[in-house]
């Protein structure tokens, strides 16, 4: 359950990061791979995503891993959420060459949090059919 919890609140606290980030300054952080947003709608079409849906994400993470019963569903949202996005990164590195160092050092980081959520989720199903049986 412990490590159960560290990877929610760590996958909260990326959320957060990322979501704040993109949040207060859309143009600053796409600027970084080279896209210019050329209005402030279409910053807003950024922000919207990928700075409130993150943070959005942090706080459901949150509130998951602050309950013992409530843990295993945190860790569903956290292997979906992440876990389609780092498929989504593969399929942009595979399908349209978008495999630069940034993109690979992403995907691995995605991917290897995904299956971390993965195999908790494995051990807490165990651990929750153990109680079961005892009780």
């Amino acid at each position: 359950m412990k490590i159960s919890k560290i990877i929610l609140f760590a996958g909260a606290l990326i959320y957060f990061a990322f979501g704040f980030l993109f949040f207060f300054n859309p143009d600053a952080i796409t600027a970084m791979d080279g896209i210019i947003l050329p209005t402030r709608s279409s910053a807003n079409h950024i922000r919207a995503p990928l700075g409130g849906m993150e943070i959005g994400l942090g706080f459901v993470l949150v509130f998951f891993a602050l309950r013992k019963e409530t843990v295993i569903y945190g860790l569903i949202v956290l292997w979906g959420s992440i876990g389609f996005t780092s498929i989504a990164r593969l399929y942009g590195i595979l399908f349209d060459g978008a495999g630069d160092m940034s993109n690979w050092l992403s995907f691995g980081a995605e991917f290897a949090f995904a299956v971390g959520a993965l195999v908790c989720y494995g051990l807490e199903r165990r651990r929750l059919k153990r109680l079961s049986v005892l009780h």
